[in-house]
């Protein structure tokens, strides 16, 4: 199956700029004891020096999984739900135990052991508890999609040395043996990936340049011929789809001995002053980002999103910190002012599906983005817009009208359980209707409905 629907981002301020760069390491630090689908139980008490790379928590399962610490300096609380650690504001780390330039030369057990006892095992959300769970994985997906709004310029040879990700994509083939690697890449990025070292070990597979292809689920449709998640929301376990930068981490843990100490992301939108990618120490308080990244407020007010612009979540409260699995920052503008006769402006900075706005013909500024919807919610005109969009193939209009008439049931049939939350249906209605709740609401129904009949056989 091609690629449907989807949309074509251009020219959007606060891009991110193709430059990795290192934040200073924060004052203070939090880890919570959940991870993913992993508990764990702390491995030091306040007070208790630790360095960065040491183990602070494990988990209590028969083969441990280990927490180490992002920074150097003293545990300064222990509390119910995570520790505390108050950083001394020095960058060097202890190097991983055991670790070794080819792990693929060793054997099975030992593979597995590293990475489970690395802090690796994090970067798959501790998904695989052991060597045959690892079996399970027949193929592996290497995301290095970006067609985001503001992620477009990423460049792969920002992971710096080039022998770095081959020896990552290496040390995934020790791990999960039995499964093939392919990489789904843009056209833009083929001559760095093009090379035997790389060839040799995975197969290529350029994918569109519209939004939303990096989702994992399209990407396992598109690259693979196959259906990631079920519609009643099982996922299969043989495929497993893993961001770029993760497969670099995989290498710098597991052959260069760099601890998981901190989460390569993407920090860009509006509100950053130099948008791009960044080493974050784990545990780094949003706080401290905000200080040291963010422009000031008089600018703003400024809307910080874990994660990306259509399908992350606000941060709600700045005291909470970066986690394991982040990988991206997004900061926009909060401007939630209903904005009066907008449809008779000309529009020089806003982006237009329909092609409306001097924008779209006449780019002489970036895109604007901030969190207003630009006018009131109208009814809805039966554009198709939505439609066009879909990356899925659905009808989020009619699935919506379903649901308004409280006729959920009805809009089964128009498949919601295939939506992926991508935001598309949203962002290109003229009408600014919330659709992509409603298709939400009604996936949801029909896998609880789906549930509910499994109970009662």
């Amino acid at each position: 199956m091609g690629f449907k629907g989807g949309y074509t981002f251009k020219r959007f301020e606060g891009a991110a700029q193709p430059v990795l760069h290192e934040t200073a390491v924060p004052n203070t630090v939090f880890l919570p004891f959940t991870c993913a689908s992993l508990t764990f139980a702390p491995a030091v008490k306040k007070g208790d020096p630790v360095r960065a790379g040491s183990r602070i928590m494990q988990t209590g399962n028969k083969n441990p999984f280990y927490m180490c610490s992002p920074v150097n300096g003293t545990v300064e609380s222990v509390s119910g739900d995570g520790i505390g650690i108050a950083a001394d504001g020095t960058g060097h780390f202890e190097p991983v135990e055991g670790h070794t330039r080819a792990p693929w030369h060793l054997d099975r057990s030992a593979v597995f052991n590293l990475f489970s006892s690395s802090g690796c095992s994090l970067l798959f959300d501790g998904l695989f508890l052991s060597p045959d769970e690892c079996d399970s994985a027949r193929d592996i997906i290497v995301n290095a999609v970006h067609n985001a709004p503001l992620n477009q310029s990423w460049n792969p040879s920002m992971a710096g040395d080039p022998f770095v990700f081959p020896n990552g994509l290496k040390t995934l083939k020790a791990l999960f043996p039995e499964a093939s690697i392919t990489i789904a890449l843009n056209k833009r990025n083929m001559q760095y990936f093009n090379t035997s070292m790389i060839t040799n070990i995975a197969s290529l597979k350029v994918v569109s340049d519209r939004y939303p292809q990096e989702n994992p689920v399209l990407l396992s449709r598109d690259v693979l011929k196959k259906r990631l998640v079920s519609p009643e929301g099982a996922c299969d376990d043989s495929v497993l789809v893993v961001p770029f930068f993760d497969v670099v981490q995989v290498a710098e843990i597991m052959t260069l001995g760099r601890p998981f100490i901190d989460r390569i992301m993407m920090i860009a939108g509006p509100g950053v002053s130099h948008p791009g990618w960044f080493r974050v120490r784990i545990g780094t308080p949003y706080e401290k980002i905000r200080r040291a990244l963010l422009k000031t407020n008089d600018r703003g007010p400024w809307r910080m999103i874990r994660g990306g612009l259509f399908t992350g979540e606000s941060i709600e409260t700045e005291s909470s910190s970066v986690r394991h699995t982040d990988t991206e920052l997004t900061v926009i503008r909060e401007r939630e002012i209903r904005e009066l006769y907008r449809f008779m402006r000309p529009g020089f900075v806003w982006d237009s599906y329909s092609k409306t706005t001097v924008a779209d013909y006449v780019p002489l500024l970036p895109k604007q983005l901030d969190t207003g919807i630009h006018g009131g919610e109208r009814p809805c005109v039966q554009c198709n817009y939505c439609d066009e969009v879909c990356p899925v193939n659905i009808y989020p209009f009619l699935i919506w009208k379903y649901v308004q008439a409280g006729n959920i049931e009805e809009s089964f049939r128009f498949r919601p359980y295939d939506c992926i939350g991508c935001g598309l249906c949203d962002y290109v209605c003229p009408s600014k209707i919330p659709v992509s709740s409603a298709v939400i609401r009604a996936k949801e129904a029909y896998r609880d409905a789906r549930r509910a009949d499994e109970n009662a056989d």
